[in-house]
């Protein structure tokens, strides 16, 4: 598949996620200061930390809670926002309008290396790319004429009075062989619905912190969620770091290829072309 497919202006992509995780540098805060001094000089200015607390039981049912922080380093705009916390690196995308792959893996490479060069990242346990497409129920476009007929589902008679809206819910997942690392990696797909209008599905965080971004006067809205990653024990890290800009290409190829091959309909392809 030609890498520019993913470049479609009018289509549904709504927000991007490049990933990186690593084993934990617990004492990352210290550092912080020159990575938001490396990154506001990389068109990142704009800084926000998230803080909060994840909950653990113990092996005799005794409840841990460990304090998590989150730093965040946004563009002007908050489209593109760089999150950092003890052991992951994500890059997250919202403004798909003018999506070009090469451009966004760059930066994300580039972002990778500023916080190597810092901190000295020791081995990586997870590589991930993901792509999110919000499709808003239109009266001239429904979901079921945009996604492939495989995925309509299940059809219940329209005569029963049911009590509930119907929410559409798939997924999946399967192995794909990674060629220039000679590993699997894990593709998952999710298709799921939400009544309220979301652009993003409720995990994504969006930025600046405040109220859900939303369609006006929309409430239905189908998203396509495709997941793809590796998952490592513990690689050496030159070995991944070398290697990312391929590694990932092979990734994205794969979701671009189910995108556009077992997906979307030939409607969705004239509509959004």
């Amino acid at each position: 598949m030609n890498s520019t497919k993913m470049t479609l202006s009018n289509g549904p992509l709504t927000a991007v996620l490049i990933q990186l995780k690593f084993s934990p540098i617990m004492q990352i805060a210290e550092y912080i200061p020159k990575v938001q001094d490396l990154l506001r000089r990389k068109d990142f200015p704009l800084f926000d930390v998230l803080q909060g607390e994840n909950f653990q039981t113990g092996p005799h049912g005794e409840i841990k809670t460990e304090k998590l922080e989150q730093w965040v380093f946004s563009s002007n705009d908050y489209s593109e926002n760089i999150l950092i916390d003890k052991d992951t690196l994500t890059y997250q995308i919202t403004d798909c309008s003018g999506y070009d792959y090469q451009a966004f893996i760059g930066k994300f490479i580039e972002a990778v290396n500023s916080l190597d060069s810092i901190v000295d990242i020791s081995a990586i346990t997870r590589l991930g790319l993901r792509y999110i497409n919000a499709i808003p129920e239109k009266e001239n476009l429904s979901w079921k004429e945009v996604l492939h007929e495989h995925f309509h589902g299940m059809q219940f008679p329209e005569s029963v009075s049911w009590s509930d809206n119907a929410l559409f819910a798939y997924s999946t997942q399967r192995g794909v062989q990674i060629e220039s690392i000679k590993m699997l990696s894990n593709f998952q797909l999710r298709i799921m619905q939400n009544l309220n209008g979301y652009k993003y599905p409720q995990d994504i965080i969006k930025f600046p912190l405040g109220a859900p971004e939303v369609f006006q006067d929309i409430n239905l809205v189908t998203f396509v969620d495709i997941d793809h990653y590796i998952l490592l024990k513990a690689a050496k890290k030159h070995e991944v770091i070398e290697q990312l800009d391929s590694i990932f290409g092979e990734l994205h190829a794969a979701i671009e290829e189910v995108f556009f091959t077992s997906v979307i309909s030939e409607k969705a392809k004239e509509v959004w072309k």
